[in-house]
């Protein structure tokens, strides 16, 4: 299915913002907010050298090389060597534009980068409220804790690309199927109601996103996830 410019997986909303502010300008403010995440020090979440999956979409702009790497210092400075890390790419663009932005991140970054694709087999990490699996990409299986990093558009219902990148963007096609039928049954509500239920079964130990304004964020994906569907008009979902 084409998605017209702007809609974003699972469900129609804006498209992921364009960074339009320096390098160095946008590093020092993830910087500042890897510094003091929205609910509580990095140190109490990443109590050990776990081996950590990023996970970013394959569409982002060059803005997400200085996010990464800032994260991965912000990781290195609570004892969480770069040498357990490694990065995703998943959600929108995946994986069509990973030859693109793949190279880049490998040269730049030192960590692994692999590449999602939703029609391989996967593991499943729990059930959905339906009852079905929750597949995530097998490359997920051996993580022990799980980073998120996302741009976003403008707009309530920008959040939904941040919200959405692990769970359905680095889930199978089947999962991915579950999420769009939650959406055409159940409308926007139903989407965060499952995408916060996903949260539960693979929880997101930190998310990092961003507008177009070069606002930065972070905090566990609990709370990230109910901030977001708080700001898109579905607080209860």
């Amino acid at each position: 299915m084409n998605r017209r410019d702007g809609e974003s997986e699972g469900k129609p909303g804006p498209g992921r913002a364009v960074a339009r502010w320096p390098a160095e300008e946008f590093r020092a403010r993830v910087r500042a907010a890897l510094a003091r995440p929205e609910d509580g020090a990095l140190a109490t979440r990443f109590f050990a050298p776990l081996v950590t999956a990023l996970v970013v979409h394959a569409d982002e702009d060059d803005a997400i090389v200085g996010a990464v790497l800032e994260t991965l210092d912000a990781l290195a400075r609570i004892g969480m060597p770069r040498g357990r890390a490694y990065v995703l790419l998943a959600g929108e663009g995946a994986p069509a534009l990973a030859a693109v932005r793949m190279p880049q991140l490998r040269a730049a970054l030192d960590v692994p980068v692999l590449v999602h694709d939703p029609s391989r087999d996967g593991f499943a990490a729990g059930r959905l409220p339906d009852g079905s699996a929750l597949v995530l990409d097998d490359e997920l299986r051996e993580a022990e804790a799980i980073v998120t990093l996302s741009s976003i558009g403008n707009g309530a219902r920008a959040g939904w690309r941040a919200a959405a990148l692990l769970c359905p963007g680095a889930c199978t096609d089947a999962t991915r199927m579950t999420f769009a039928s939650a959406h055409a049954r159940d409308g926007e509500s139903g989407a965060w109601r499952l995408v916060r239920a996903a949260e539960r079964e693979a929880p997101i130990d930190l998310a990092v996103w961003w507008d177009a304004a070069g606002s930065v964020t972070a905090a566990s994906g609990r709370w990230a996830l109910g901030a977001l569907a708080g700001a898109a008009g579905h607080a209860g979902a």
